[in-house]
């Protein structure tokens, strides 16, 4: 069997994985070329694949499993209830699962400096608001 290679990082990757190293993460590159690392339990994704810093994106991937038809509803208004109430982000409904982001066009290349922590802020509360809100509708 033959390994993956691991893509290498562009300017931005390596950009970012300085910063968060630098503010005591511990990123690595996954296969695409795009920013893993963990906070709070959670695994998060800064996108660099496409080499451009002025293009923000920070995922929270997959962080809730949907199981069936009636989850996939609940999840849906438990979405529409946390991005009103954090007002930071987006959190998608897929088939199987629920992903968060964050995305945003900055002015610079080193813009991203001053919003990813932020914005990892952000989209923390904007997980957990929609977890609170499916183990809410469970008790009614």
């Amino acid at each position: 069997m033959t390994e993956t290679p691991t893509a290498l990082p562009n300017a931005y990757a390596y950009q970012v994985i300085e910063f968060l190293t630098e503010e005591g993460f511990r990123p690595k590159l996954d296969a695409d070329g795009d920013v893993l690392f963990k906070y709070e339990g959670c695994t998060y994704i800064v996108i660099t694949v496409h080499n451009d810093p002025t293009s923000f994106c920070l995922l929270l991937p997959y962080f809730w499993p949907i199981e069936d038809p009636a989850e996939r509803i609940r999840a849906l208004e438990a979405a529409m209830h946390a991005q009103r109430t954090v007002r930071i982000g987006r959190v998608t409904v897929l088939d199987d699962d629920v992903t968060a982001s964050v995305d945003a066009y900055l002015p610079d290349e080193g813009s991203f400096r001053t919003v990813l922590l932020r914005s990892l802020e952000g989209l923390r509360c904007l997980g957990n608001m929609f977890r609170e809100q499916m183990r809410a509708q469970l008790e009614n």
